[in-house]
């Protein structure tokens, strides 16, 4: 029968060979021989081929994300040590001892053999609290994982929402950049004809100059989005790459109590918190298991033989003379249990310091349930504001757009002049920027707010809300 040692190894060792047959790794080791001929590849530039959704970025971000991979292997090899805990500690121990001594007028001769089989049995719950930990490990593990996927998806979910938020930005800009450019035309046109100084003209210029720059700072921070979000999903995604959703303003329609019960129930960092605690009982069990003495019994078989020659008995003259010599064999079979003293103070510094740690981690779990609901109620006032300004912008925009237009054809029609029309465009402007700003501080603070309850915005208003 193998040692716990050996079982070990032949877990690690079947996990491996699992990976190596499973689909994953195959592609993994494709990708490493063939980079550009990987399934993972040719699926990734399927993907961003065409306009990437916040699906298609999360399923990128399951398949390529290293993180997630490394915890996965992490919670394999729990799982496995979970799986092999059960079997019991079979460790004989054999003892050969042989011996041989010179003559001797009493005894002659002597040869001694001795072998000695010995096992220290589980007594006192060892292997069931062995299991038992093994198994609390192995849900702590698995618990661990799902915050890394949670975290993972409300990371790609934040920078998708970002990046596309700069992508609609980006947009806005270059459609008052292009109307500022039929305005730069109307205005050389109208120097061309001495209707007006060139001087005067240049000021339409310099008005779309700032956009034209402002229109390039926006392209820069979307670049970086994208390198951001390629690094959440662990796949590089070029500069060219358009993301496809719609910027949907939603309010939040739950109240904040329901708000925060959801976050507690929904995140799964409280589980992690939970498992520990598992874990750090089935430790303080364990500890109280290996307080209790091992009894350990044993089998032996001990030959004895002894010769005696004719030198040994012509010496005593109460033997006759003329023996020429003897032998004898003695077969002696030996039972032997044994048991150490069942002091007080064995493993009383595990059972402590096991004690100790039950308690710092319930302090961990309340500490977490009061900073959880302080995180929810910030985030929630937060996004409150930041929905409340958005929507003052959002309800003036349409009248804002329309208004440029207005300007715009009655500058060209020479029904206004060009200072009242430059004027007219800059307080108009000067709103739809303000609307971009109120925009980012409105995704940012609900990607805060998602990223709190562990939950999008319409899950929150759907199963939060009473």
């Amino acid at each position: 029968m193998a040692s716990p040692l050996t079982h070990r190894r032949m877990a690690i060792a079947s996990i491996a060979l699992l990976t190596i047959m499973s689909p994953g790794f195959c592609t993994a080791q494709g990708a490493a021989a063939n980079p550009s001929g990987s399934a993972s590849a040719l699926f990734a530039r399927s993907i961003v081929s065409q306009p990437l959704t916040l699906g298609a970025a999360l399923e990128l971000a399951l398949r390529n994300q290293p993180d997630l991979r490394v915890a996965e292997a992490d919670l394999a090899i729990l799982r496995a040590d979970s799986a092999f805990a059960g079997i019991p500690a079979f460790n004989p121990v054999v003892e050969l001892q042989a011996g041989r001594g010179g003559p001797s007028l009493v005894s002659g001769s002597e040869h001694n053999l001795e072998l000695a089989v010995s096992q220290e049995l589980e007594l006192g719950g060892k292997r069931d609290a062995r299991m038992r930990l093994a198994t609390a490990r192995a849900r702590a593990g698995a618990a661990e994982w799902g915050v890394k996927l949670q975290a993972l998806e409300s990371d790609v979910r934040a920078r998708f929402g970002r990046a596309l938020f700069l992508q609609d930005r980006l947009r806005l800009v270059n459609e008052l950049a292009e109307l500022d450019r039929h305005v730069v035309r109307s205005a050389q046109a109208r120097v061309l004809d001495g209707s007006m100084t060139p001087v005067t003209g240049r000021l339409t210029e310099t008005d779309l100059l700032l956009l034209e720059a402002q229109g390039r700072r926006v392209h820069v921070e979307l670049r970086q989005s994208l390198v951001m979000l390629g690094i959440a999903i662990g796949w590089p995604l070029p500069d060219s790459t358009r993301l496809a959703g719609t910027l949907q303003v939603d309010s939040l329609r739950a109240p904040e109590d329901s708000v925060v019960a959801r976050a507690l129930s929904a995140r799964r960092a409280g589980g992690v918190l939970q498992a520990q605690i598992a874990v750090r009982r089935a430790e303080l069990h364990l500890a109280e298991r290996e307080a209790h003495p091992n009894i350990t019994v044993g089998l032996g078989l001990a030959r004895e033989r002894r010769s005696f020659s004719h030198e040994d008995f012509s010496g005593d003259p109460a033997i006759v003379g003329g023996i020429a010599g003897a032998r004898s064999t003695d077969d002696v079979w030996t039972a032997r249990v044994s048991a150490p003293l069942a002091l007080r103070q064995k493993n009383q510094a595990g059972r402590a310091r096991a004690s100790a740690e039950i308690v710092r981690s319930e302090a961990d779990l309340v500490r977490y349930r009061i900073v959880t609901e302080l995180e929810v109620l910030s985030t929630v006032r937060r996004f409150a504001d930041a929905t409340g300004l958005y929507q003052f912008y959002l309800d003036r925009s349409t009248h804002v757009r329309q208004d440029l237009g207005l300007i715009r054809e009655a500058y060209a029609d020479g029904r206004i002049s060009l200072d009242s029309y430059l004027t007219q465009k800059g307080r108009l402007v000067d709103m739809l920027l303000g609307q971009l700003e109120a925009a980012d501080a409105y995704w940012t603070a609900r990607g805060e707010l998602e990223s709190a309850v562990g939950l999008d915005l319409e899950h929150i208003n759907e199963r939060g809300g009473r």
